[in-house]
């Protein structure tokens, strides 16, 4: 059984610690009394994915009959699976999603279902490439949907659309009789109902999405297109390992390290001095991790969700007793949005302003009004799919940075027809995502008194509104604060203060 998370105080005896800076690591003491918040050390893949999807198809939760009893001859069946930000980092192969989805088709080809399309649920993220399709959905089933048209993409910008629910949707999943979502992750948002929110239009999205949205408008547009159909769901709670096998080490405690980690250790801390951020974030990225099973719930999408929710919260949470006056945090090498791509500054911010700050079970680590510090030494380079990123940073941030200065601009940038056709075309990011990604981190934004980039270039953490610190030491003379934490990730734990 692998360890719970923990939060551990910095003693005059511990060795400096390893802060995560995007593709790579940097060898780190703090100040005593530090507390150190350190996630649940992974699960060693043990069960059997398929055998566990059989038994959930066969006794599914909530109400309905199980699937094989709701499939039958003539039917339209739509597969609706999540796109590669559904857990990050990339799977080993063969990926979950690929497994789940070669049990339905079994169970449907034996009920005589002739009439069943793939449909990837993308949102406003971009388009995935061929490769890429084959390793989530499994070589055999990309072989046998694509060549026939029957493996598609949602298209938030088409002109075909149906309306249901007042909100329009994917028109082959709107057809459907019967339409099965299969999700696999290792978040918490995105279990339930909420993949049917990436099948809706770019204008729906931008309602439930923008700066004036309430904090519930994508659940409740996901739950609304769920009550207009008949939705049967797979859902499977993932517990990923951040870093590559040879790398696993990283999810240790610091002092437990083996000479030989130490070593490898050294070693990524020099690549970063002498190897492109470019290629060390291919070298990452390249390397598929492993994922356990930490549950399998089919049946009623909310009840399914329930089950998985909970399945990853236990797995996640860790107590804490208090909050902190100052956050040290570091970033991961790879964003939800950024699968396939090196890191970008609006990226890296979300990480921490959105990611690593807003897990937490309703009360923030660190107290309002005060300072979070983040590692990182991000430069001002856009992958080709960030095209709208990295002229949203160079031409709507040095505008204005408030809320409501960027919201002018968004509309501007949506009706593009350049931007348009990169995400329907190309494998770009919609032109409404960087607007999406800057709303998100309004929350930390307000609560937070400042925000520190150590080892960020100043240019680009002045374009965000950070300040910047060459060390930990110069950040934290620039803040005041008496208790200092440190959230040890990735895999970033999901604080909890109970009594605060």
């Amino acid at each position: 059984m692998a360890r719970p998370g923990f939060v551990y105080e910095v003693s005059d005896r511990t060795p400096p610690l390893a802060v995560h800076n995007g593709a790579g690591i940097v060898s780190q003491s703090f100040p005593l009394g530090t507390k150190v918040v350190y996630a649940a050390e992974p699960v060693t893949p043990s069960r059997d994915l398929r055998v566990a999807v059989r038994e959930a198809l066969a006794s599914p939760v909530g109400a309905g009959a199980p699937l094989a009893d709701r499939l039958r001859p003539g039917q339209r069946v739509a597969i609706v699976f999540g796109d590669t930000s559904s857990a990050v980092p990339p799977m080993q192969l063969p990926d979950a999603r690929g497994q789940v989805i070669e049990e339905i088709l079994t169970l449907a080809a034996r009920a005589g279902v002739d009439e069943v399309a793939l449909v990837c649920a993308r949102g406003l993220n971009r388009r995935l490439s061929e490769a890429e399709l084959a390793e989530a959905v499994g070589s055999r089933v990309h072989e046998s949907f694509a060549p026939i048209g029957r493996l598609l993409q949602h298209d938030a910008t088409a002109s075909d659309l149906v309306e249901i629910a007042g909100a329009r949707i994917d028109a082959t999943v709107a057809g459907a009789d019967l339409v099965v979502l299969v999700q696999a992750t290792d978040q918490i948002g995105r279990t339930g109902t909420a993949l049917l929110a990436e099948l809706a239009s770019e204008a729906d999205l931008a309602t439930v999405r923008g700066p004036q949205a309430d904090p519930g408008a994508e659940g409740d547009l996901a739950d609304r297109i769920a009550a207009a159909m008949d939705v049967f769901t797979v859902q499977v709670a993932l517990d990923t390992h951040p870093f590559a096998p040879e790398l696993g080490f990283l999810n240790k405690r610091e002092w437990e390290w083996s000479l030989r980690d130490q070593a490898v250790a050294t070693g990524l801390r020099t690549a970063r001095r002498f190897v492109p951020e470019r290629a060390r974030a291919r070298m990452f990225q390249q390397t598929h991790t492993t994922a356990a099973v930490l549950a399998v719930a089919a049946g009623a999408p909310d009840a399914a969700g329930t089950q998985v929710a909970s399945a990853l919260r236990q797995r996640q949470l860790v107590g804490v007793a208090e909050q902190v006056d100052v956050l040290v945090t570091g970033i991961p090498h790879v964003s939800p949005y950024g699968v396939g791509a090196w890191l970008n500054p609006l990226l890296a911010a979300h990480l921490a302003l959105h990611d690593a700050f807003g897990s937490h079970t309703g009360t923030p680590l660190v107290a309002a009004g005060g300072a979070m510090i983040i590692f990182g030494d991000v430069p001002p380079r856009f992958h080709r799919h960030h095209v709208a990123s990295a002229d949203f940073f160079s031409e709507v941030l040095p505008q204005g940075r408030s809320v409501s200065e960027v919201a002018a601009k968004e509309e501007l940038f949506a009706s593009d027809d350049w931007y348009r056709h990169l995400y329907r075309e190309s494998e770009a990011h919609h032109a409404r995502q960087p607007f999406h990604l800057w709303y998100e981190m309004e929350p930390a934004r307000q609560h937070l008194g400042s925000v520190i980039w150590v080892g960020g270039d100043r240019a680009v953490c002045a374009a965000l509104g950070f300040r910047a610190a060459t060390t930990l030491a110069d950040a934290l003379e620039m803040v005041d604060g008496e208790t200092i934490g440190h959230l040890h990730a990735p895999p970033v734990p999901l604080v909890d203060l109970g009594g605060v």
